[in-house]
């Protein structure tokens, strides 16, 4: 539980003023928008391999 303490606490101090959490946000949004680039074409990826075969 302590651990747990530990972390939201690291969090709270390094996101402590709006700008920082824009920032971060906007990281977060993006590595999101990639991962799902990604699923997206392994998915499309996957089909046109089995359409194949």
């Amino acid at each position: 539980m302590e651990v747990i303490e530990n972390i939201i606490e690291a969090i709270d101090y390094i996101l402590d003023t709006k700008r920082k959490r824009h920032i971060t946000g906007g990281i977060l949004i993006s590595i999101s928008m990639l991962c799902g680039g990604l699923a997206a074409t392994v998915m499309t990826i996957k089909n046109e391999v089995t359409d194949n075969e």
